[in-house]
Formats: structure tokens, C-alpha cells, sequence
């Protein structure tokens, strides 16, 4: 059913060893802080701030106060707040709380655009970046979202003296999404327009008009081009722009809240009075407009700082908006089952649409993968941990859905769901019951109905006494497309070292140990220091994107075999280098890049493409992966038709692969299997098929080519 393409991976083994030797020196000088890096791993939303506004924007101890209290409400509003200053020559993104002082206290801080990072950073200076600087670590850290006070401009008599804020030209060459209250006002906004017209940067007022804020004043007389109603809305231009693939920026210019805006006329005279002081004294470049701010707060009594310190703060509620909503527009796009428990209507997780075609007859030997398998333990029942819940899907007949209270009439389904229960029935239906499954149900009907469907499979002591059994529902209209789904998995939680302690022996014996993302973090580092101590290979089936980094935390020790999809590796492979930027081109030459990084811990990986196929990576060796290069194989998929079910059908190929290992075979085969195993599950109505469908000439053939490779 899987055929391999011999051609095909000598190609992609002289295009890996290309790649990279450039990626590995690719990597950025750049430190990440704990919080964001945790941000990052888990696919949550960032939000980008400057550091100048600190140092050069207010006085202490307003600058310390005022970025802590920007930082909290970014935080309140689901997001993560990443403060980008130069730290002793260092490009650090998320601040601590200590270095958030340091910086608010510290004299002679260098206000660093794209001209001084670099001089910054080699003589091992401490740095504020301005609107352009912290563009451009925006986007080497990947942050779609940056929150600011206001952008710079072009200056009064700018026509004259060229003064043209490096802002504005950051803007038209970077893809980050700018929340700001506009220009500020001491700049000339009519030619600032103008300019970045000319660059091609989308430019929208926030809110219910097209007036063009000034900073000080929510109206400047000049009208945006364009608007964003609300968040949501601005997430969908910054969405729009990342398809299309435009690479100049986006600005949100949020008016300032009325009740701190100030009188148009009194901030226009303190700035005409402030540019006369700053021409009179030689006042030029960088260094024009702190002065002036500063002049118009001792102008305006204070009044103008006041003013400064809300719209940053009502900036950071819109700016973490606008970064939340555009990550759930992400997510929709990856088209990712929040629980992977396999709805019918979510495509892009390990589903197979497609089948693949058996060359059956003499199969290429490719890699043996077997080998950390102990020959003793072979006989003995696979353990997997992780997450069992009932799957209900409820299809509405009706063409029309009103979400208002009313009554539809619908078609309802259930069945056992779970990546780690899917992949442990299968596997106890393809070993003849030879497997065991380690989770956490309630002693209520749904516990008892997971049970029944597959007698001997639980281990003693997996129901949790007045706990419900994890559910996952999902609503359906009556094309199919998914309106809701809701999940109740908290009983997760109880799948505990306590409870592994309690089936030690099991794990002991096992051949292989599968781990699902579903087990809690301290079960995780648990097992796998286990498995580790008793040289037991591992089998980590990620899940889903948030969860995939959960056997990588310890960084300790190196895993056997993981079956990520494209998501999933990008974020591995995220969580390992932060600072690495790839493409996300979702082909070949991504996921080889990606899986050079992921393999310095996990010895096989097995990527999943959906109808594209599946391409493994095999690093086996002791060696570290920049040292050693994994052979890459490509096995193609053709379409099936009559699909009655995806949802099952990924768990269901991971568990033919392993039954593959488990039997002893061979690369080639192992895949092989795995497809036929998919393509039961595909053409079954039920999670797992009671009866896998494998064509007998798949057996005769093996044992075929065994005996002629043992000879």
C-alpha cells in the first residue's frame, strides 16, 4: 500500500546535507525570557514592546511604573508581553522584572534604531530600541504584534532638512502589525502620510471614524486610508496581509481615550515654543524628540505625561486584542482539533483522505528501526499512557442553524476517542489484545462504556473514584462543517507518577512504552527518566501543536520514535531554537530543516502530511545530529475513495507503524502497515475499526523478503 521513492530520498539526503550547514549558522544572537519562550512553545500570542519609552520616553519612577503596569494588562488580556531593549550587547526579548529597573534607573542607555544595533551590541552596550529597532527584532523573534506609544515621522521643514524618522522606513520593509496613537503630533502627519503611501504600509484608524490621531489629540485633520473597526477586524488585515505575502508593515492608529485627550491648541503651542528652544540650541536627529516631549510636559504642567501614560496603557489592551484574535485566525488556518480527538469535521491533524498503493513483491530493506527493541520483552504487552474520553458529534438536519435557544432536530454518534486510548485499542485489535493502556476515567457510565469496548485493555486502577470521564462534543451543520466543540478533559490531571508507580512491572516488561501529549508534565519527565534509567524505547505521539514540546521540557533525554505533522514540528523545533527562522513553506524542504534541529532529541521522526504522504527521519545514531546526516525517506499516498471517517485514522497509522517495529520490520514495511491500518480506520464509521482489513499478500510478502535477506 506505501511504495518508497528510492530517487526521491537520495534527493532529499543531498538537499538536507545543503540546508543545512547554512541553518545551523543562521541561528540569531538573541535571548529570550523564560515567559515568552514558554509563550512561544506553546503557540500562545506576543506582543512586542520598546524599551525607549523607558528610557527616554518619561521620568523615573513614572517609566518603571508604567511598563509594569503595560506589561500586566497585555497579560490580562491572554497574551504575553515581550519588552526588546540591548542588555550589555545582548538582543533580549521579554524583560525580567530586574532588568525592567535596571533599564528605568540606568543613565547613558544608547536610543538604538537600525543604524546602532549593531555598534550596540559589539561593544557590549546597554540599548533602548526605538519603533525601528524593535521592528526588526520583532521579526527576527517572529512577533506579529507590536505595541508603541507613537511612531516617529517626518519632521517639520522636512522638505528642507531630510529628517525623516528611520520608523517609517522599518515600516515598509518588515510584516509586523504597529498599535500606536498615530503620529506625534511635533512631526508634520500630512508628509508622514504621504511617505508611507509611498512605501506601501496599510495604515488604519481604530474605531468607529477615519480620523487620524495625533498622539495627544484623538484627531490630527488628516484621515487614514483605511480602518479597523475593532480587533478582530485589525486581525484580519494583518491575516489578509500574511497570505497575500506582503512584506511592509501595517499601522493601527488608536485615537486616545476622550477623557485624557488634551486641547488641540495648548499641545500646538507648547510644540512651536519647543521647536524654537530646540532649533536655538542646536538641538538635531534622535535627541529632537525627547526634548520636545519633555518641554511640552513642563509646558502643560504634567498634564501631557498624564496623557502619554493612558494611551500607551489603552494601546496594550487593543495591540494583546488584536494578537489573541490573530491567533485563533492562525489556528483556524492550521485547521488544528484543539483536543485531537478526532472529529470528522476538523482536516489537517494525522487524518488520512487518502490511501496508499502497495508495490507489493520484493520491498526495498530500507532502515531497520527496530533495533532498540530488547528481543526479550517482544512478546510482552506495548504500554501506552495517555488521554481516554468519549467522542459525541451531533450533526444538525436542519439547513439552517440559530444559536439562540432553539431546538434542532440532529443525528448523534459516540464512540471512544483519545490519541492515547485510539492508538492502544488499535494496537490491542493488531496484537491480538498484547497491549495495555495506562489513563484516567470516571466511575460513571461514560468510564464504563470506554471500558466495554475493549476488555483487558485498561489497567487496574484507571477509574478515579467520583471523577467524570473525559469528554469531547462537537456540533456539526448538516454540510458537515463544525460549528462547536467543547471538552471536558480535566481528568487528565490524574494520570500521575503515583499511578505509574502502581504499574511499574507493566513498564518493566514492555517492548515499548507510547506516550500521548494528554499526560501531565511531571508524568511526563517521570516516564521518560524511567524509560531512560531501564533503556526502554519511547514512542511520543505530540497530539496536538500545544502539546508537542511536552517530551522536549527536560532536554535530557533522547527520545525513540515521535509522529508529529508539520504544526507540530515547527513548534519542536521553535522550543529547541527560538531564534531559528524557516519558511513556512509546509513542504519538503521545511520539514528537513525543522528535523534537523528535533532529531538532537528524538532519534526517528515519522512526519505526517496528510494526502501528501509521509517523510521519516532517522537519526539513530549516538552522534550528535550536526555531525551525523539522517537518512530522510518519502513514501507518496494515493487517493481513497468512500472515506466514512477521518477521525481515527491518524492514531490508527501510528499504531500500525509500531505494530511494524513491535513485529520486527523494516522501514519500508512499517509504513506500509501503517497506511493499511489508516486506511481501515478510513473506511470504517467507528474511532478504531473492530477489524483491521490487511491484505494477507502483505504478510507472505514479508516473511518473503525476510528469508531472502536472511539468506
Amino acid at each position: 500500500m506505501a511504495f518508497l521513492l528510492t530517487s526521491s530520498s537520495r534527493c532529499l539526503r543531498s538537499l538536507f546535507r545543503r540546508r543545512y550547514s547554512n541553518l545551523r549558522n543562521s541561528n540569531l544572537p538573541m535571548l529570550f525570557s523564560e515567559e515568552v519562550l514558554q509563550a512561544k512553545s506553546e503557540g500562545k500570542p506576543v506582543v512586542a514592546l520598546e524599551s525607549t519609552i523607558i528610557t527616554h520616553g518619561m521620568p523615573y519612577p513614572q517609566n518603571l511604573e508604567t511598563a509594569q503596569e503595560v506589561e500586566n494588562i497585555i497579560r490580562g488580556m491572554g497574551a504575553t508581553p515581550a519588552t526588546i531593549a540591548i542588555l550589555k550587547g545582548q538582543l533580549t526579548v521579554g524583560l525580567t522584572q530586574q532588568q525592567l529597573q535596571y533599564l528605568a534607573q540606568t543613565k547613558g542607555v544608547v536610543k538604538a534604531s537600525r543604524r546602532d544595533l549593531a555598534p550596540v551590541m559589539a561593544g557590549n552596550q546597554d540599548g533602548a530600541t526605538t519603533v525601528a529597532g524593535t521592528i526588526i527584532a520583532s521579526e527576527l523573534a517572529d512577533i506579529d504584534v507590536f505595541v508603541t506609544g507613537g511612531i516617529g515621522g517626518v519632521h517639520r521643514e522636512g522638505e528642507q532638512t531630510m529628517d525623516v524618522s528611520a520608523d517609517l522606513t522599518e515600516l515598509g520593509r518588515s510584516r509586523t502589525l504597529v498599535v500606536c496613537s498615530g503620529v506625534k503630533s511635533i512631526l508634520d502627519i500630512g508628509r508622514t502620510l504621504e511617505y508611507l503611501e509611498t512605501h506601501g504600509v496599510t495604515v488604519c484608524a481604530f474605531g468607529p471614524t477615519d480620523d487620524f490621531p495625533a498622539f495627544y489629540t484623538p484627531r490630527s485633520g488628516y484621515r487614514a486610508p483605511h480602518r479597523a473597526a475593532d480587533t478582530p477586524h485589525a486581525a484580519r488585515i494583518l491575516h489578509a496581509a500574511r497570505q497575500l505575502r506582503l512584506q511592509s508593515g501595517i499601522v493601527v492608529a488608536v485615537p486616545v481615550p476622550q477623557e485624557h485627550a488634551m486641547d488641540e491648541n495648548v499641545i500646538e503651542d507648547a510644540i512651536q515654543c519647543a521647536l524654537k528652544d530646540a532649533k536655538k540650541k542646536g538641538i538635531k536627529g534622535k535627541e529632537v524628540t525627547p526634548y520636545i516631549l519633555a518641554a511640552v510636559s513642563k509646558a502643560t504642567g504634567g498634564a501631557s505625561l498624564s496623557t502619554n501614560i493612558a494611551l500607551i496603557k489603552n494601546n496594550a489592551k487593543v495591540g494583546a486584542d488584536i494578537a489573541v484574535e490573530f491567533q485563533k485566525l492562525k489556528n483556524v488556518n492550521y485547521a488544528r482539533n484543539s483536543f485531537n480527538t478526532g472529529s470528522s469535521g476538523n482536516l489537517g491533524t494525522r487524518q488520512f483522505h487518502t490511501a496508499c498503493n502497495l508495490r507489493l513483491g520484493k520491498l526495498d530493506r530500507g532502515e531497520e528501526i527496530g533495533t532498540f527493541i530488547k528481543k526479550e520483552n517482544l512478546a510482552n504487552p506495548v504500554l501506552v499512557i495517555g488521554g481516554a474520553n468519549v467522542d459525541r458529534t451531533y450533526r444538525v438536519t436542519e439547513d439552517r442553524v440559530q444559536l439562540d435557544g432553539s431546538t434542532h432536530p440532529c443525528v448523534t454518534e459516540q464512540c471512544g476517542g483519545g490519541v492515547g486510548r485510539n492508538i492502544a485499542e488499535a494496537l490491542w485489535r493488531l496484537r491480538g489484545g498484547n497491549a495495555r493502556l495506562l489513563t484516567a476515567i470516571g466511575d460513571d457510565s461514560d468510564g464504563r462504556y470506554l471500558s466495554d469496548i475493549a476488555p483487558g485493555l485498561l489497567l487496574e486502577g484507571c477509574v478515579v473514584k467520583d471523577a467524570r470521564t473525559s469528554m469531547y462534543s462537537v456540533l456539526f451543520d448538516s454540510k458537515g462543517e463544525c460549528l462547536l466543540g467543547l471538552g471536558d478533559m480535566d481528568i487528565h490531571n490524574q494520570i500521575t507518577p503515583q499511578m505509574v508507580d502502581k504499574h511499574i512491572k507493566t513498564l518493566e516488561k514492555a517492548p515499548l512504552v507510547v506516550l500521548d501529549g494528554n499526560v501531565p508534565q511531571p508524568t511526563m519527565d517521570y516516564v521518560l527518566q524511567l524509560c531512560h534509567e531501564m533503556d526502554k524505547p519511547v514512542f511520543f505521539e505530540p497530539t496536538d501543536r500545544r502539546k508537542a514540546t511536552k517530551a522536549l521540557h527536560s532536554k535530557k533525554y533522547r527520545i525513540t520514535y515521535s509522529s508529529p505533522n508539520i504544526m507540530e514540528l515547527r513548534t519542536m523545533a521553535k522550543f529547541l531554537e527560538p531564534s531559528i527562522i524557516i519558511e513556512e513553506a509546509s513542504d519538503i524542504n521545511e520539514i528537513i530543516d525543522l528535523s534537523k534541529i528535533v532529531t538532537q532529541f528524538i532519534k526517528i521522526l515519522i512526519v505526517t502530511m496528510g494526502k501528501k504522504g509521509v517523510i521519516t527521519v532517522n537519526n539513530a545514531s549516538e552522534q550528535p545530529s550536526t555531525e551525523k546526516k539522517p537518512n530522510v525517506q518519502y513514501y507518496s499516498v494515493e487517493k481513497l475513495n468512500n472515506v466514512e471517517n477521518v477521525s481515527g485514522a491518524g492514531d490508527c497509522f501510528a499504531s500500525g507503524y509500531i505494530h511494524g517495529i513491535l513485529s520486527c520490520y523494516q522501514e519500508s514495511h512499517c509504513v506500509s502497515l501503517g497506511f493499511e491500518a489508516a486506511k481501515s480506520a478510513l473506511l470504517s464509521k467507528s474511532t478504531v475499526p473492530n477489524s483491521f482489513q490487511i491484505p494477507a499478500n502483505f504478510y507472505e510478502c514479508f516473511q518473503q523478503t525476510k528469508g531472502e535477506v536472511d539468506h
